[in-house]
């Protein structure tokens, strides 16, 4: 089947498309995948990194590939486009990138795609709203068992290397999100998906510290959302130093997804954490997701 055109042009008024994707979905067997067993493409915020993290998916025979990518509103296009601040503009539109990951769901082998998270990363409530309308088209189109598969993220609280007393850190690490808003905007307007809410962090110390304060606001927020799917964005470097607070967020059969790109992760760090979270207690296996650099390339992860 050849498909031309955007996400919003074809998908809702095409009822043959929808048919054809909803018994194509439907056919796959739904395998069990550890979150550990996820592979991430990082900030795949450009044409050229989409055609290569989807090379890769049709190629493997193995890993689990799942898809980060982060959104910007652009003033230029007037629209909401893949991208990571400072940038203010970018090459391909929430829209055209939607619109390749339904073709590739309609190209690639059930084992290739069943299970790949595709993480949306929205940097201001402007990218967020604009994007509402192409999320909602793509989800129309796909079971309702694969929504929790598409997930929305958002910085809604302040976090690590806020510097109370630096007015002008304070300021630059002010959420670009009213949580509440978000929140309700995402369980009305999205409902099914993942909410993948964090806090906003600042490099001048790369380990700071998530408190017992970070924790307990989120905590807090979540309150009238119990039930919905959970997973919280970690940086990984603030992990260790951070771990008596950071066990309460495996309430609730919630997740944690710890992330860092930046460079590759000290090894003994790497084993603590996997050794803590994956050989330790067991209400903490098989709930935390690894989007780190080259993570995938240590022996514990291989079998």
């Amino acid at each position: 089947m050849k498909m031309r055109g955007s996400v919003s042009h074809y998908l809702l008024p095409n009822t043959q498309l929808a048919s054809s994707l909803s018994k194509y979905f439907t056919s796959q067997t739904m395998t069990s995948v550890l979150p550990i067993q996820h592979y991430w493409h990082h900030a795949v915020n450009s044409q050229d990194k989409l055609n290569k993290a989807l090379a890769s998916i049709k190629q493997s025979t193995s890993k689990r590939q799942s898809i980060e990518a982060d959104i910007i509103f652009s003033e230029i296009k007037k629209k909401a486009v893949m991208g990571h601040p400072p940038d203010n503009d970018g090459n391909l539109t929430i829209n055209s990138f939607l619109d390749q990951m339904v073709q590739a769901q309609m190209q690639y082998s059930s084992n290739k795609c069943t299970n790949r998270i595709v993480k949306l990363d929205f940097k201001c409530m402007k990218a967020f709203e604009s994007s509402i309308p192409h999320i909602q088209s793509y989800l129309r189109n796909i079971p309702r068992q694969f929504h929790h598969l598409i997930w929305i993220n958002a910085d809604i609280l302040p976090g690590p290397g806020e510097d109370l007393d630096d007015v002008g850190l304070q300021l630059k690490m002010k959420p670009k999100f009213q949580a509440s808003q978000f929140l309700e905007m995402v369980t009305q307007q999205l409902s099914g998906t993942t909410l993948s809410i964090g806090w906003t962090t600042s490099l001048t110390d790369r380990r700071a510290i998530y408190t017992q304060k970070m924790v307990d606001d989120m905590l807090a927020t979540l309150q009238p959302y119990q039930k919905l799917n959970v997973t919280f964005p970690i940086r990984a470097t603030s992990f260790r130093n951070s771990w008596e607070v950071m066990q309460m967020l495996y309430k609730n059969n919630w997740t944690v997804t710890l992330w860092w790109s930046l460079d590759v992760l000290d090894k003994k760090e790497i084993e603590w954490i996997y050794n803590t979270l994956e050989e330790g207690e067991e209400v903490f296996k098989n709930r935390t997701y690894y989007d780190l650099l080259d993570f995938d390339k240590y022996n514990f992860i291989l079998s």
